[in-house]
C-alpha cells in the first residue's frame, strides 16, 4: 500500500446510528458511501459483510437521524435543504424504498422526539409558530391528525412517550441559566390530543451554583422516570424519578459522565455508555418493573479503546448495535450479542488506500494552563517522531511543526477518533506535522464545574489555556515553536480567531472554519431559535461582547489565515467570516477565503469536502512545511 493522498483520506468512510427493524432481522443505519449521509439497511445476521447494505435513500443532501416505526416495516429520517437545518420527517418503506412526507413544511424546523411503542404515534417539537420558539406536536401517523399537546414561547423539546403511549415527557432549557433544564410530563388521549394540564416533574432551585440537567430515557404507564441526571453532582449519573412521590434517587454514579444511555422497548434492560476521559465503556442491567437496577448483564467486549455512540438495543433485548470508532478504527456499526464474547462489525467502512492499522495511536496528555488547571489533551506524533523526542526531537533530530485542533460547542469535548471527521490532519501526520487536540476549559467530559470555568466573563480563559499548549509542546523537545498551527470550526473558529489575535507571535498558520468573529453580529444574525441561548451562553452586555469579539483585535493578526464557510450557515452566518477576511485583507495579511455553496454548518458533500481537504493540506505545507504550498 502507496503512501495515502490527501483524497485517500477524505474518502474514508463512516457508518453510524443503526436501528434495529421491529422484527430484529434488519439493521438501518446512516452511510457517507455516495458522498454525504444516507440511510442504508442491511441484514442483520450478515456477520459483517456490509457490502450487500442497501441504500435507501437518495436526497441529494444530508441524511441527519433515523428511528424505525415500531411495530411497521418503515424508517423514518431527516433531511433538511442544503444545510439550511430546516429539518423535515419523513417514512420510507425497508423494502419498497418508497418515501413520504411525515411531517413537512417549507422554512419551519421539525425537531424528532419519539415513536409510541405501537407506532401510531409521533412526537417532535417544531417552530411553525413563531421561528424562535418551539412547541410540542404529536402527529397521529394512522389518521394525519396533528396535534399541539404544549404551547410555550421558549425551546421546548418532545421527549418519550409512555409505555401506554397515553402521555409523553417534554424537555424545556433553561434560557436564563446555562447548563440548566426540566422535564415535563403531558396526558394525551387515544388520538395523541392532549387530555390534562402539563406536570412539572424536575423541582429545583435553578441558580449558577445549582444548574442541573435532565435527560429522559424511559416512561413506565405508572409515570416513573429513567432519567440521565448531574443533579447535585459534578458528573452525570442514571437516576429514578418515582411517578406518584416524584422522588429522585440515583440508581448508578460514576466519577465520570453517563454520555449515553439506551432502554429496551419493553423497559426491562438498560445499556449504558461511561465516558472515561474520553475513552467509552459500556455497562448494562436488568430493569424491574418499578424502575430499579437489577442485575448486571454481560456484554461481550469492544474491539479496542475507543468511542462508543447511539446504542439500541434489539426488540427482544437480546442485542445491542451501537456506532465504534477508534483512532484505529473507521466509525462503523457494531452488534454485540447478550452471551456471546466478542462485538461484530455489522457495516464495512472502506478506507481505500489508507492503512488504518498505520495510524498512530495518541497520547493522553495533560498540560498546565495559566493559573495551574490541567488541561487534558490527546497527543499524535506522526510516525518520524519518537517518544519523548528520542534524542531530542524527530528522527533526525529536528523540530517538527504541530497543528492545535480546538473542539466547537463550546460544550464538547475532543475524542480518540479521527478527528471531527475533517480529514487533513490525518493525512498531515503522514507528512511529518504532530496534532495536539486539548479539550479546555468548557469541555464536556470533566465535570460541571470544568465545564462552566469559561461562561460569560470567563470565555478568555479557555483561550489562554489554548495559548498555553504552545508552551507546553515547546517544552518537549519534539515541536519547533516556529511552526504551530491552529485549527478550529464553529466556536472553535472563534477559538482560532481569538488566539491569533491575543498572541499572534505563537502562531504559525491558521485555519478558521466557519467561526464567529464578532459576537454581536452574531447574536444578531444567527437563527432566531438559537439566539437567547447563546446570548446566555456567551453574554449580552454589548461593551463586553467587544472585549472578547477578535473582528475588534483584528489589526493584531500577523498568522497566514485560510477561513472557509457555507453559504447556508443559519448558525455562524456567512457574514462572520466575511468581516474577518475583509479587515485581514484591509491591513494586507494574509488570508485565502472560500464559500461553498449549498452548505450549511459544516462541509458535508464530497466534492466540497475533497477541494478542502487538498486546501488545508496545501496551506499547512506552505506554512508549516515550508513546501511553498506545492501539491
Amino acid at each position: 500500500m502507496g503512501e495515502p493522498t490527501v483524497e485517500d483520506f477524505v474518502r474514508v468512510e463512516t457508518a453510524l446510528e443503526p436501528r434495529f427493524s421491529s422484527d430484529g432481522a434488519r439493521v438501518a443505519f446512516r452511510w457517507n458511501r455516495p458522498g454525504v449521509s444516507q440511510a442504508f439497511v442491511v441484514d442483520a445476521a450478515d456477520g459483517g459483510a456490509g457490502r450487500v447494505a442497501r441504500q435507501l435513500t437518495d436526497t441529494g443532501g444530508v441524511t441527519y437521524g433515523l428511528a424505525m416505526r415500531p411495530g411497521h416495516n418503515e424508517l423514518m429520517y431527516i433531511a433538511d435543504d442544503g444545510g439550511d437545518e430546516q429539518f423535515q420527517l419523513h417514512l420510507i418503506d425497508l423494502d419498497s424504498a418508497v418515501p413520504r412526507a411525515l411531517a413537512s413544511a417549507p422554512g419551519v424546523i421539525h425537531n424528532f422526539g419519539s415513536w409510541s411503542v405501537d407506532g401510531r404515534l409521533v412526537s417532535y417539537g417544531s417552530n411553525k409558530r413563531a421561528r424562535q420558539f418551539f412547541d410540542v406536536y404529536v402527529l397521529n401517523v394512522e389518521t394525519g391528525a396533528e396535534h399541539l399537546v404544549y404551547q410555550q414561547d421558549g425551546m421546548n423539546g418532545a421527549g418519550v412517550f409512555a409505555a401506554d403511549g397515553r402521555s409523553l415527557q417534554i424537555g424545556r432549557p433553561n434560557l436564563d441559566l446555562p447548563g440548566d433544564n426540566d422535564l415535563f410530563v403531558v396526558a394525551l388521549d387515544e388520538s395523541g390530543a392532549a387530555a390534562g394540564e402539563v406536570r412539572r416533574v424536575t423541582e429545583h432551585e435553578a441558580s449558577a451554583e445549582r444548574a442541573s440537567q435532565w435527560t429522559a430515557l424511559h416512561l413506565t404507564s405508572e409515570g416513573t422516570l429513567l432519567v440521565l441526571s448531574d443533579e447535585g453532582r459534578e458528573f452525570v449519573g442514571l437516576a429514578r424519578i418515582g411517578g406518584t412521590s416524584g422522588a429522585r434517587e440515583y440508581l448508578a454514579e460514576y466519577d465520570w459522565d453517563i454520555e449515553a444511555a439506551t432502554v429496551s422497548s419493553d423497559g426491562s434492560r438498560i445499556a449504558l455508555v461511561i465516558n472515561e476521559d474520553g475513552y467509552s465503556r459500556i455497562e448494562a442491567h436488568e430493569v424491574g418493573a418499578d424502575g430499579f437496577l437489577g442485575v448486571p448483564i454481560e456484554l461481550p467486549a469492544l474491539p479496542a479503546r475507543g468511542i462508543v455512540s447511539t446504542p439500541s438495543w434489539r426488540g427482544d433485548g437480546g442485542a445491542l448495535a451501537f456506532t465504534f470508532e477508534g483512532p484505529r478504527h473507521l466509525s462503523d456499526v457494531w452488534i454485540a450479542e447478550v452471551g456471546t464474547d466478542v462485538a461484530r462489525r455489522l457495516s464495512a467502512s472502506a478506507s481505500g488506500a489508507v492503512d488504518v492499522d498505520a495510524l498512530p495511536e495518541p497520547e493522553l496528555v495533560r498540560y498546565t494552563s495559566f493559573e495551574g488547571r490541567e488541561i487534558p489533551a490527546f497527543y499524535y506524533r506522526p510516525t518520524s517522531v519518537a517518544p519523548n523526542g528520542g534524542a531530542g526531537g524527530a528522527a533526525d533530530g529536528e523540530r517538527v511543526p504541530c497543528l492545535v485542533l480546538v473542539h466547537g460547542g463550546p460544550e464538547g469535548q475532543s475524542r480518540p477518533a479521527l478527528w471531527g471527521r475533517y480529514s487533513a490532519p490525518h493525512y498531515l501526520l503522514t507528512q511529518g506535522v504532530a496534532l495536539l487536540v486539548p479539550n479546555v476549559r468548557g469541555s464536556t467530559g470533566y465535570g460541571k464545574e470544568y465545564c462552566h470555568a469559561d461562561d460569560v466573563e470567563l470565555r478568555m480563559d479557555s483561550v489562554r489555556d489554548l495559548i498555553a499548549a504552545t508552551e507546553w509542546l515547546a517544552g518537549t523537545g519534539e515541536i519547533d515553536p516556529e511552526r504551530i498551527g491552529v485549527m478550529g470550526g464553529s466556536y472553535g473558529g472563534f477559538m482560532v480567531l481569538a488566539a491569533i489575535t491575543e498572541a499572534p507571535e505563537r502562531w504559525g498558520a491558521a485555519i478558521d472554519l466557519f467561526g464567529i468573529a464578532d459576537f454581536e453580529t452574531f447574536l444578531k444574525f444567527t437563527g432566531p431559535w438559537r439566539r437567547k441561548h447563546r446570548a446566555r451562553e456567551y453574554g449580552e452586555d454589548p461593551e463586553f461582547l467587544r472585549t472578547i469579539s477578535p473582528i475588534h483585535r483584528a489589526g493584531e493578526i500577523q498568522t497566514p489565515l485560510l477561513v472557509i464557510q457555507g453559504d447556508h450557515d443559519v448558525r455562524v452566518p456567512q457574514e462572520e467570516s466575511e468581516q474577518i477576511v475583509d479587515t485581514v485583507r484591509r491591513n494586507e495579511g494574509i488570508v485565502e477565503y472560500v464559500v461553498y455553496p449549498e452548505e450549511g454548518h459544516g462541509i458535508q458533500k464530497l466534492p466540497h469536502r475533497l477541494d478542502m481537504g487538498e486546501r488545508i493540506a496545501a496551506f499547512c505545507r506552505e506554512h508549516l512545511l515550508g513546501e511553498g504550498g506545492a501539491g
